[in-house]
């Protein structure tokens, strides 16, 4: 038998290596996937549109969030359990919300964390959280050094993270989704993700998404590379709906696949083995799971008369998600 020290160090590599094997098991790693964020997780305005009318002649439609896609891409459904915490609401109040997903998001003891949208409302906003008007850069640093330091009980649990950084959405002011007083200027923008980055860094259970570089791509119509294969407007129609704030089904699959990649940096690729993300295949699972045949996705150009109105109305239940409703 080892002396103590010795014995210490085994015990210590013993460990080391079955959490590394744990790490490089997909099952372990996506066996319980708990959702934080804001509306971009929630599937604001993002449709499926059922091709078999009801009898009064309608053809309804099926709410797609993040859970949803990811329940509908995963190879093996049974092995994985999704739960979201994420509302379209978020900006109703940053603080209570961020604050509140995270206690939830622990009390799930989740194998992994997706927050692609979650820091959104830390700096984005037009209010200081005392409700006086935001007016520099400094107000929005503080509301995001609040949004850290209440991510940080989830990241002591250990579990691996996904963390997007700040986009740049002045495109969404044309959209009428954002006013000019709620989008952080360029340079600020450029601070907040240098504190994003720097943060992240230091911490080596989360992995960060480069949620700028992907929406930056997204809208000026180039590829997005993720999980082996380009993401683009030409291959797929548009990513981004009319607001240019929301990404369409398409669009939230390939923020998906770009956020998985990133959970792979933590999971020694563990993780996207567990999805087939083809655009195909998941509409056709996602409609299948709703009882229906196939159906083309909303902003597809061969269904463009379910195409989103530039402010589609808040997502009703998604079908087949353990996501609670939004507050």
């Amino acid at each position: 038998m080892p002396k103590a020290p010795a014995r210490a160090r085994w015990l210590l590599s013993l460990l080391a290596a079955i959490l590394v094997a744990a790490a490089a098991d997909p099952a372990a790693t996506t066996r319980r996937i708990t959702i934080i964020g804001a509306s971009v997780s929630d599937g604001f305005g993002v449709r499926l549109r059922v091709p078999t009318p009801k009898a009064d002649g309608t053809r309804p439609v099926i709410g797609v969030n993040l859970a949803t896609l990811l329940e509908a891409a995963a190879s093996d459904p049974a092995a994985i359990t999704v739960t979201t915490h994420a509302t379209s609401r978020f900006f109703l109040s940053p603080d209570a919300v961020a604050k509140g997903s995270v206690a939830k998001a622990v009390a799930d003891h989740p194998s992994l964390v997706l927050a692609i949208d979650w820091l959104f409302w830390s700096s984005y906003g037009s209010q200081r959280a005392d409700g006086e008007p935001i007016r520099t850069c400094d107000d929005r640093m503080e509301r995001l050094e609040r949004a850290l330091a209440a991510l940080q009980p989830l990241v002591e649990t250990g579990v691996p993270i996904v963390l997007g950084d700040l986009p740049d959405m002045h495109d969404a002011i044309e959209g009428g989704m954002l006013t000019e007083a709620m989008v952080p200027d360029t340079a600020c923008l450029v601070r907040l993700n240098e504190r994003i980055h720097a943060w992240a860094a230091q911490r080596p259970t989360v992995a960060l998404l480069d949620l700028a570089d992907v929406v930056r791509r997204t809208q000026a119509k180039q590829p997005i590379r993720a999980c082996n294969r380009d993401w683009c407007e030409a291959d797929l129609g548009p990513l981004m709906q009319k607001d240019r704030l929301h990404p369409t089904l398409n669009g939230s699959l390939a923020v998906m696949a770009a956020a998985l990649q990133a959970a792979d940096t933590k999971t020694d690729g563990a993780t996207t083995k567990a999805f087939d993300l083809d655009p195909a295949h998941v509409r056709e699972r996602l409609a299948t799971r709703a009882g229906t045949a196939a159906a083309p996705a909303m902003n597809d150009p061969s269904a463009a008369a379910t195409s989103p109105a530039a402010a589609p109305s808040p997502q009703p239940a998604a079908v087949g998600s353990s996501s609670p409703s939004a507050p």
